[in-house]
């Protein structure tokens, strides 16, 4: 048995015919990805300018600056159709928004890594239970003989004495006291003319490890813009 179809519900308003009980998936292709964008682009405002999700008075001025751009496209559909699109909706919005913000942030860690990588000064990067997780190349080259990269993956007190040990872990505590416990100087190697310091490593405020810092103190050799 065939399925009847929805009786079209019409009304004049302002000189126009109008379809009251239009959905939202009656709209045209190009009507339907206008308003998907116009939503995705009033949620992520929101969220981005009050770094929250919105609550329900939110989701309808959400809502209202949709239809007033659907309006002004002179796009025709009932308001409560757009509500209840975007209540549908609002879970994949945050959704979508939360993958954006990975693929960001993952476009800013080869930066990142190049900040560190192109420091002559050897950089060796420990979590809080002193595993070494990263050795720069200049790290690598300097730490040669002690295994250079394969010192990934052990502990950096093992390649300290007792004393030297109690002193990391007392660094690492103090950082954990306060978030502006950030660096410290650690000794200065003579033949090397080289300051050596310990730097907390932080993710908004929380202490996640710390990294060994090395800056020589040899005059720059380097001629001034030399590009050859």
């Amino acid at each position: 048995m065939a399925k009847s179809k929805k009786k079209k519900i019409h009304k004049k308003i302002d000189g126009q015919l109008l379809q009251m009980n239009k959905k939202f998936s009656n709209l045209k292709v190009k009507q339907k990805d206008k308003i998907t964008g116009w939503v995705y682009e009033e949620y992520k405002k929101y969220v981005t300018e009050h770094d929250k999700t919105p609550d329900s008075l939110a989701d309808a001025q959400i809502v209202e600056a949709v239809l007033d751009k659907i309006n002004e496209a002179q796009i025709w559909i009932p308001d409560a159709e757009i509500y209840d699109y975007y209540r549908r909706k609002k879970p994949q919005l945050q959704k979508r928004l939360d993958n954006e913000k990975v693929i960001k942030f993952k476009s800013y860690v080869s930066f990142y890594k190049s900040i560190v990588d192109q420091d002559r000064a050897s950089i060796v990067i420990c979590n809080l239970n002193h595993e070494i997780i990263y050795m720069n190349p200049a790290a690598v080259i300097s730490y040669a003989k002690r295994g250079g990269d394969k010192l990934v993956g052990r502990s950096l007190l093992d390649c300290h004495n007792p004393e030297s040990r109690d002193k990391i872990q007392q660094v690492v505590d103090w950082f954990a006291v306060d978030e502006s416990h950030n660096i410290v100087y650690t000794f200065h190697n003579e033949k090397q003319n080289k300051d050596v310091y310990m730097v907390a490593l932080r993710d908004d405020g929380k202490l996640i490890g710390y990294y060994e810092k090395h800056e020589y103190r040899n005059a720059e050799t380097m001629k001034q813009y030399e590009l050859w």
